[in-house]
This record gives structure tokens, sequence and C-alpha cells, in this order.
């Protein structure tokens, strides 16, 4: 990967970064996870269609926070590899 792509890719894991250190972001998933949690629970066994929808939008919930911890590991190791093409850069 060249070097233009890699330093994209760090920022944007940096960005990401910011993001899942916000507190407004921390709180809203906080939130959503305890409120699709009760509402879960709060279903009746007759509800199969509620549950499922609740079950979708945790998972919905829980991929978002995914994609965004794994732009965060993309980042870093674009970080690290850029790290190391300076290192081979200055040993020439």
């Amino acid at each position: 990967m060249s070097d233009g792509r890699l330093r994209e890719e760090q920022d944007r894991g940096a960005k990401a970064q910011a993001l899942l250190k916000n507190p407004i972001l921390v709180e809203s998933f906080e939130s959503l996870d305890s409120i699709y949690i009760e509402a879960w629970k709060s279903t009746s066994v007759e509800q199969d269609a509620q549950r499922e929808k609740i079950f979708q939008m945790y998972q919905a919930l829980q991929a978002l926070r995914g994609h965004l911890e794994q732009v965060v590991t993309t980042g870093n190791l674009a970080k690290s590899e850029l790290e190391e093409n300076s290192k081979r850069r200055i040993k020439r």
C-alpha cells in the first residue's frame, strides 16, 4: 500500500478513535444498549416479531461499534507500517 493511502487509513483511524472516545457517542451507545436489552427482556413469549425487531436493532448498534473499532485497528496498522517504511528509508 502506498504511503499516501496509509496516511489516509491512519487519519480515518484517528477520527474513528475520537468518535469512540466522544462522551456523547459513548453515552449513546450505552443508553441504546440498555434500552434494547430492557425492551427485549420486557417482551412476552408471544411477541416474536417485536423481539426480533429489538434484536436486529441491537445487532445494528453492535455492527456500528464494531465497524468503528475496525477502522481504528486499520489505522493503527497503517501507522505501524508507515513507521516501518520510514525506518527502512533511513537505513538506506
